[in-house]
């Protein structure tokens, strides 16, 4: 694969390499050549912190949300949260294109796109998880729950770096 820079707002550089950044420990940083698998596992735990952290406000609301059967909002919210994360993996790894975008990869760790992401993830969960439990509440098909968890979860991950990238920009020309 080719090495790519870095557009403004995204990390492409993950996405056109098999190199990834390695921590030997005692301050040592290198870049280390990592296999398909090597390089999703890395990607994988990469993008679990990129998501949780700033998702953590609504994944505690999840877990004291009520409910206790397989369809209730702790469930939805699991199925949400790691579909979030098997996504952006994806993305971030190169293997998948987000919508509306021809660049590979995933939002850069600029200030103002970490800000987004607080209110992006929350906002993005909660729609899934509550909307998806009250959608299935009013129809009276609980499966539904996690179906609305699973969709809204794709959907909202496949846009995040394209609008990532408006937001960034509109900041840029500031």
């Amino acid at each position: 694969m080719s090495q790519r820079r870095d557009e403004p707002g995204r990390q492409t550089r993950p996405a056109y390499s098999s190199t990834r950044r390695t921590w030997y420990g005692y301050g040592k940083l290198t870049h280390a050549e990592k296999s398909g698998f090597g390089r999703f596992l890395h990607d994988c735990s990469y993008v679990f912190g990129d998501i949780s952290i700033p998702a953590l406000p609504i994944l505690f609301v999840i877990m004291a949300a009520p409910g206790t059967g397989v369809y209730d909002a702790t469930a939805a919210g699991f199925l949400a949260w790691m579909t979030m994360v098997a996504v952006g993996t994806a993305i971030r790894g190169g293997w998948i294109r987000p919508f509306a975008t021809d660049t590979l990869g995933w939002v850069s760790l600029a200030p103002v796109l970490i800000a987004l992401r607080f209110v992006y993830y929350n906002l993005v969960l909660a729609v899934a998880v509550f909307g998806g439990v009250a959608l299935a509440d009013a129809v009276g098909y609980p499966p539904l729950s996690l179906v609305v968890a699973f969709t809204v979860a794709i959907g909202s991950t496949m846009a995040f770096p394209r609008f990532a990238e408006s937001v960034y920009g509109a900041f840029r020309e500031r």
